[in-house]
């Protein structure tokens, strides 16, 4: 029945998908009038995007409907139907105007079956993460800030630890001269988030930890031109104590922003990353063995907003360098595209998307490491809401639809076709980590994938939301796995408070 179920979606997803897509694009671009939207740092490039999030949404991010940086996405005017509940701004506006609080909550319930295919490997738990942040500000040009971060899980099977429990542990911890906001130059020194592209290096909010950094990041401002040189590490999560991040495990960067070159309210995103590693495993296909990674990365991303309604996005990274004695020479690219029928009730919102990332084609006897890097991307909705794939080595395209019966209520429902780039090579996880691996060609369908799920506001600070995600296996599962399918369901309930700003 399940196997019925795929067997018309697989096939017709693709050709949907992928003439959607380039229609929608084509005309978003020719349409472009005169309407401002702002980008969530946080949700970069998800394609569930929701109200001129620029493809992305709320499954990328459960808080991109509340405030702060998040909220400012949205911005809807309308009323919430319950009143608000904000206690770090009451204690925010009892202290000195140079000193701000803030905190955030979250209680997510998640299960699943047959984890990395495998039968009858299932769990079910309960993920808790709580954070306060303070921030002093004793001039207009000055900031410290310090947040601590408390990640545990409950009733999960051993073993506990990273990412799901990491306790009392130091999450931002830095000092930032200039305002990035108001000041054409600003530095930002200590333990951060950076989120310059959410498809290949972010902080990936979905997981109970998240991914924070040790970095100096030095942000340069003009009017529409935007740059951003950083060095990192990221950092390596604990269960206890503070987490360190590991010593020669770097990443450096040059992120540049171009606003309205191309066509009104887009941004044009060309970028530059270095990355270096002591040891990093080769060809995960093949064996275990490592080598020093010496990677550079060469990307151009394009995103706008047309004809008030049309959101696109599309985007370009190419690789080159080396790992152990083998040359890099690997490439990824993305495109996207969305319509919202404003004056329709619910207001439904479509949207379609392709994803594309190399893969080797004989790992055993390639003279060069082709399988895309997928570095230190958003680990949610980037493949469907079961976050069974990473972008390496794969072909997918998606396409759904989101209605707002109420105000503050959503529901998206949408479904994905997923490939193989190449049939020898791994399938890897969003952590980069090889899953399986299909030693004889018997083809590259990896399978479909159904999703569905829902996001609540119930004031400014809080909301609420579940989903359920089914993954039906291809030809490709079907003979390296003992397991073909994959279900993933959860329930969260989010809490943040960015106090009096």
């Amino acid at each position: 029945m399940r196997k019925a179920l795929f067997a018309v979606p697989s096939a017709s997803l693709r050709q949907l998908t992928l003439s959607v897509s380039a229609a929608l694009f084509l005309f978003a671009l020719a349409t472009a009038p005169h309407l401002a939207a702002q980008d969530d740092i946080t949700t970069q490039n998800g394609a569930s995007g929701y109200n001129g999030a620029f493809i992305t949404g709320p499954a990328s991010n459960p808080l991109s409907f509340l405030n702060g940086a998040a909220f400012r996405t949205t911005a809807n005017p309308a009323p919430y139907d319950f009143h608000d509940f904000a206690p770090a701004t009451y204690l925010d506006e009892k202290l000195p105007h140079w000193a701000d609080v803030q905190a955030e909550e979250r209680l997510r319930y998640e299960a699943y079956d047959n984890n990395n295919f495998k039968a009858k490997v299932d769990d079910s738990y309960i993920l808790n993460r709580f954070r306060f942040q303070v921030d002093l500000h004793t001039a207009s040009w000055l900031r410290v800030t310090a947040q601590v971060q408390d990640a545990r899980s409950g009733f999960q099977n051993p073993p506990i630890g990273p990412p799901n429990t990491v306790r009392w542990d130091l999450k931002l911890a830095y000092v930032e001269i200039g305002n990035p906001d108001k000041h054409w130059i600003s530095l930002r020194v200590g333990r951060q988030l950076i989120n310059f592209n959410n498809t290949i290096i972010a902080n990936s909010e979905w997981r109970n930890q998240g991914r924070s950094y040790d970095a100096a990041v030095l942000n340069l401002n003009a009017k529409r031109e935007h740059l951003g040189i950083f060095a990192a590490s990221a950092v390596v999560p604990q269960a206890n104590g503070v987490s360190p991040h590991q010593e020669g495990n770097n990443i450096y960067g040059a992120y540049s922003r171009f606003d309205d070159l191309i066509a009104p309210h887009s941004n044009l995103e060309p970028f530059f990353l270095w990355r270096v590693q002591p040891a990093e495993v080769v060809e995960p296909a093949v064996a275990k063995t490592t080598g020093k990674e010496s990677e550079k990365v060469f990307g151009l991303r394009f995103k706008g907003k047309a004809h008030n309604a049309f959101d696109y996005s599309g985007e370009l990274i190419a690789q080159d360098g080396t790992v152990g004695k083998q040359a890099i020479q690997a490439w990824a690219a993305q495109g996207g595209a969305a319509y919202q029928f404003l004056s329709v009730a619910a207001k439904p919102r479509f949207f379609s998307q392709f994803d594309y990332a190399t893969g080797n084609r004989n790992p055993a006897t390639s003279a060069a490491h082709t399988t895309f890097d997928t570095i230190y991307p958003t680990a949610h909705d980037r493949f469907g809401i079961t976050d069974l794939f990473g972008w390496q080595n794969i072909e997918t395209v998606r396409a759904g639809a989101t209605v707002e019966p109420h105000r503050r209520l959503t529901f998206t429902v949408q479904g994905l076709d997923d490939w193989a780039a190449d049939a020898l090579d791994s399938i890897y996880n969003t952590s980069g980590s090889a899953i399986v691996t299909n030693k004889t060609d018997h083809g590259r369908h990896l399978g479909a994938e159904i999703d569905g799920y829902s996001w609540y506001e119930l004031n400014r600070h809080f909301n609420v939301g579940g989903g359920i995600g089914y993954f039906g296996g291809g030809q490709f599962l079907t003979n390296v796995s003992t397991s073909h399918s994959y279900t993933t369901y959860y329930f969260a309930l989010n809490f943040k408070d960015n106090g009096k700003k």
